[in-house]
């Protein structure tokens, strides 16, 4: 069974000035995440804008992604507000050839916590497949409690948790929660480090994509337990972490690529571009994190 590990980088999904998704950028992009050291990408996650999407336009990215990712590992988001949509999805990400499926938790209705977790069982008795369970309360409006992992045990097809809650403490009681070859994978990017440090299995987050390489040096440094070069890495990380925070999300993130020579597209509305002077702030902190430093000679 698949076992999420390392770093996976939430990309952003490009579009078009128009709106229209552009397929061409997202093969480019896909290609270019394979040399720069992350284990995988996180597809169609928050960062990819996949609320803002129907269900061709989904399965499209799935085709893409998976005929562009040569060697590096895919977990995709098959997440909706319904179940019965999510599995839909779900199963033809399977087919496609993806590596895991992720699933944000439901969203705009409120279920129990019973209701959420038999979400998730129900998905990965539906597709036996490996299924990453993806808390983010921030957008979902839903949240979910250590609890959960005692019925996540219930089937060992799901593999994982993204926590993107920001919570240090309740990340700490996921992580020893957490059954047997069950992975935890950091979501809230200032906490990286200090997650990896009580045993976090990775990281699934969007400066990942600005920053790479500073991350897959920091999960590095932490799993052969250079703690102090870790420490200072997450303070670069820090610096992509604002930059990508600036303006309407993820619209810097996609400026940050482009910047870098890794044009991403643009946001799709109702989202907004960043302004010119947001552009500045944006450079401003990946110049702070020491990312391509030339750019800004």
């Amino acid at each position: 069974m698949y076992h999420p590990r390392g770093v996976y980088g939430a990309m952003p999904t490009p579009f078009k000035r128009n709106g229209d998704l552009d397929g061409g950028l997202l093969s480019e992009l896909v290609a270019h995440f394979e040399d720069t050291g992350i284990n995988g990408l996180l597809v169609m996650g928050t960062a990819g804008e996949f609320a803002l999407m129907n269900e061709a336009e989904r399965r499209a990215v799935v085709d893409i992604a998976v005929d562009a990712a040569k060697k590096i590992e895919l977990i995709i988001n098959a997440g909706s507000a319904s179940t019965r949509e999510t599995i839909q999805l779900a199963k033809y990400i399977k087919d496609a050839g993806a590596d895991a499926v992720v699933a944000v938790e439901p969203y705009f209705f409120h279920p129990t916590q019973e209701g959420i977790a038999r979400h998730y069982l129900t998905i990965a008795s539906a597709i036996d497949f490996p299924v990453i369970a993806y808390n983010i309360p921030s957008f979902a409006g839903n949240r979910m409690a250590p609890d959960i992992l005692e019925e996540f045990a219930r089937d060992d097809r799901i593999v994982g948790l993204k926590d993107s809650e920001g919570d240090a403490a309740k990340l700490s009681e996921f992580i020893f929660r957490s059954p047997k070859n069950f992975s935890v994978l950091v979501g809230m990017d200032s906490l990286v480090s200090s997650g990896l440090a009580i045993g976090a299995e990775g990281m699934a987050i969007g400066s990942a994509c600005i920053a790479p390489r500073i991350c897959a040096e920091m999960y590095r440094a932490m799993t052969n337990k250079k703690y102090d070069k870790a420490f200072e890495l997450q303070k670069s990380l820090d610096h992509a972490i604002r930059a990508m925070q600036v303006g309407t999300f993820p619209a810097a993130i996609k400026y940050a690529l482009t910047l870098q020579g890794f044009p991403a597209g643009h946001v799709r509305a109702p989202l907004q571009e960043l302004t010119d002077a947001e552009r500045i702030v944006v450079e401003d902190h990946l110049r702070n994190a020491g990312i391509n430093e030339e750019l800004f000679a």
